[in-house]
């Protein structure tokens, strides 16, 4: 284990070799660590800049995505 600090809000966290490498972001050239909610904020608004709206459920989990630019086409499916 690895203890690793968020680029964004300084929180620690502790990282197993693949967790880290997941959490470890290229920004500008430059690579930093974000801890669970930073890359949650950063997902929301990269997303809400493209035209779509991200939506978490109480426990962390994806629970709406809704897309708001017209011009993104949108095919449905279903899981069986």
């Amino acid at each position: 284990m690895v203890n690793a600090e968020c680029g964004i809000c300084g929180n620690v966290s502790s990282f197993d070799k693949e967790s880290l490498k997941g959490s470890t972001w290229v920004i500008n050239g430059t690579k930093i660590v974000l801890c669970c909610p930073c890359e949650d904020d950063l997902l929301k608004k990269i997303a809400k800049g493209r035209g779509i709206d991200i939506k978490y459920g109480d426990g962390g989990e994806i629970d709406l995505i809704k897309v708001t630019d017209k011009s993104i086409k949108i095919e449905f499916w279903r899981r069986n």
